[in-house]
């Protein structure tokens, strides 16, 4: 069965191999912490931009533009009122606007307003995207090597004993 201890204490290591010791991994330093610190940097920056995308946008009294990723997906059209105020409303029924909404949807159409938040949104993903690919390379090509040389010279050369330990050979 499986699930059985196998017998025995765990064989010991071969003669000439070092005593075999935990490996603890030293704390990743201050550029470990700087590419921590920028892949959070980027996270927030995809939210931010995502919350850009998502939230709806309308051209009150006119048209629901709706989200601006939504808006840019599917290639909705803007709904402009002519120079008597008309538009066709959503069952298609020709509907007069106030003169003031009608000169406000025809000076800020949803295109306008989609742009207003879907660039910004558009440029945080750029930069959240080159801020993350920095802190992935910094993580990989810095932080990992340097840790792994410490551990590595930390197995190569022992810590001292800790007091209160008794010194070896001493047979305490």
């Amino acid at each position: 069965m499986a699930d059985h201890l196998p017998p025995g204490p765990p064989a010991a290591a071969p003669e000439g191999w070092p005593p075999l010791t935990p490996v603890v991994a030293p704390p990743p330093g201050r550029l470990g912490r700087v590419a921590v610190a920028l892949a959070a940097l980027a996270v927030l920056a995809y939210l931010v931009a995502g919350v850009l995308f998502l939230v709806p946008v309308e051209t009150p009294g006119v048209q629901e533009c709706g989200a601006p990723g939504a808006y840019l997906l599917d290639g909705r059209l803007d709904r402009i009122p002519d120079e008597e105020g008309r538009i066709l409303d959503a069952d298609d029924q020709v509907v007069t606007l106030d003169p003031d909404v009608a000169a406000e949807a025809r000076s800020t159409p949803c295109q306008e307003r989609v742009a207003r938040r879907a660039v910004p949104a558009a440029a945080l993903v750029l930069a959240a995207t080159g801020v993350g690919a920095l802190a992935f390379a910094l993580e990989l090509l810095v932080v990992r090597p340097h840790q792994r040389r410490l551990v590595r010279a930390g197995a190569a050369h022992p810590a001292p004993p800790a007091w209160g330990d008794p010194p070896a050979g001493s047979g305490g």
